[in-house]
């Protein structure tokens, strides 16, 4: 287990974020483990298991139960993971309907502005699994530079990365080590 500085009174929500089936559900869960940390898993999935389709109010309600489940996380440790977050929203808004949602946007500004919050951003160098809930199976390398480019733009303190599963947590945690020591 990787240490985490009891001194640390701010907590830290290392979101992982990125294209479909690049393996943050994976990525997220180990390091969970590896930090003893809280994990906010991907609410979408809960979400949509029951449903044939979904339309903008879908979307939306997915991003405030995002939202909700990582707010009420407990943080404990001064380390929080997030399996997404209001990034991955934001992507699937607009590569789904154009453009943005004001209530994600406002929000997400937000967080950065008053959250100690990294992103990990793993690339889609794994084989594709399919899933119901996928949807964009040959569209993973457009995805992932449409997600390190809003990274950028948001001037969000984030890492990529590739690999095997092994070579992923050991380089995600010796990012979270650095972020927690700041």
């Amino acid at each position: 287990m990787a240490a985490i500085d009891a001194a640390n009174s701010r907590r830290l929500t290392v979101a992982v974020v990125g294209a479909e089936c690049s393996g943050k559900t994976t990525l997220a869960g180990d390091l969970a483990q590896r930090f003893d940390a809280a994990c906010v898993p991907e609410f979408s999935r809960e979400y949509l298991a029951t449903r044939a389709s979904y339309d903008q109010a879908d979307v939306v309600a997915i991003a405030k139960g995002q939202y909700a489940a990582e707010t009420a996380a407990d943080s404990a440790r001064g380390l929080l993971i997030a399996d997404t977050d209001l990034v991955v929203i934001k992507v699937w808004w607009d590569v789904r309907y154009g453009g943005s949602h004001s209530w994600v946007d406002a929000t997400l500004a937000e967080q950065l502005a008053s959250e100690r919050r990294c992103y990990l951003l793993p690339t889609p160098d794994i084989p594709w699994t399919p899933d119901p809930l996928r949807e964009h199976p040959n569209d993973r390398p457009a995805l992932h530079k449409r997600y390190r480019a809003l990274l950028d733009s948001l001037g969000a303190d984030y890492l990529e990365v590739s690999g095997t599963r092994e070579q992923r947590l050991e380089r995600a945690t010796a990012a979270i080590n650095g972020w927690l020591s700041r």
